[in-house]
């Protein structure tokens, strides 16, 4: 009976672990490419390691937001340009979205902004071209979940190697 519990309970990790990784899958496949202005912080982290510290200048805009506006807010409103950059549609209807808009999910956290991921880590050794990032390019999906998978420069061109797939 022991053995059969701890066969299911494997199993049942699996089958999780296997769930979760073709979410992301689908999410990279079928999600459209969304670009994310960053905002500057700190480029490297010594302690860390390599990676590059995350913010986004649509978190800042959000800063300034009456408290009770602010409560209620999880998911924004963008429209997105020809360059797939998305802008703030701060008088924006989640309900009746224009052509070129589309639903953003955020979510507050003590006084922060949190848009997507405050990091983005890398190989060691190929800090250097992270330097120019300027944005992030993300997946997303029609309910505004986001997925980061690069980093963009000025000219929009990718920097680093864009995994198609994990």
């Amino acid at each position: 009976m022991r053995r059969l519990s701890l066969l299911l309970t494997g199993l049942l990790i699996l089958v999780g672990i296997n769930l979760t990784v073709w979410r992301f899958e689908h999410a990279m496949a079928s999600g459209e490419v969304v670009l994310l202005r960053l905002a500057p912080v700190d480029p490297r982290s010594l302690m860390q390691g390599d990676y590059m510290r995350l913010n986004y200048e649509l978190a800042r805009d959000l800063v300034g937001l009456e408290k009770e506006k602010a409560a209620a807010l999880d998911t924004l409103v963008v429209r997105l340009d020809e360059q797939q950059v998305a802008h703030w549609v701060s008088d924006g209807n989640p309900e009746a979205l224009g052509p070129d808009q589309r639903l953003l999910q955020v979510r507050k956290q003590e006084s922060l902004w949190r848009i997507g991921p405050d990091a983005y880590f890398f190989e060691e050794g190929t800090g250097e071209q992270f330097e120019a990032a300027r944005y992030g390019e993300f997946r997303l999906q029609a309910d505004g979940k986001t997925l980061l998978v690069g980093l963009r420069d000025d000219n929009f061109n990718p920097i680093g190697k864009i995994r198609a797939a994990w």
